[in-house]
């Protein structure tokens, strides 16, 4: 079980279809519509995603020191971009649990930065979703415990 996608996040879903829902990306779930088969994939849950994230980052940022609008802008722009959350899904083995069609999957799409950047921010909105705010911002706290040092204020 320490394997898990679950516990790589340090969050148990209470709702994994939640969590499903966040790994589907468009290309599986349009091959599943083909099919005649309901299918929600994970764009919906990337915009919530990427909200709360914006919004747990500035907590952190307010309560590591950051205190005007310019130096917080300027810290989140660094740990929100595209390649720092591909780096933190790595981390979790998400190219691996990503759901793509099957196209997708011969060209390698899961192990692309953007797209695992995307199921990340996904997958912060499932958390959101099943679990409220503190506890979304729980899990995501966890994941930049090591780069605090770089996060506080001299």
């Amino acid at each position: 079980m320490e394997d898990s996608l679950e516990a790589k996040i340090n969050y148990h879903f209470k709702n994994t279809d939640l969590l499903q829902r966040a790994l589907l990306h468009r290309s599986r779930a349009n091959e599943e519509r083909q099919k005649q088969k309901v299918c929600k994939d994970q764009d919906a849950l990337r915009t919530l995603g990427d909200a709360v994230l914006k919004t747990i980052l500035c907590d952190l940022l307010m309560r590591s020191g950051y205190e005007t609008k310019g130096e917080i802008i300027i810290m989140k722009s660094t740990i929100e971009s595209r390649p720092f959350l591909a780096e933190l899904g790595r981390g979790f083995g998400l190219q691996n649990e990503i759901l793509v069609g099957e196209g997708a999957r011969v060209q390698k799409h899961n192990e692309e930065p953007n797209v695992i950047a995307e199921t990340l921010e996904a997958i912060i909105g499932a958390m959101y979703l099943d679990g409220g705010y503190e506890s979304a911002k729980k899990a995501v706290s966890v994941w930049y415990e090591p780069y605090r040092e770089e996060m506080l204020k001299e």
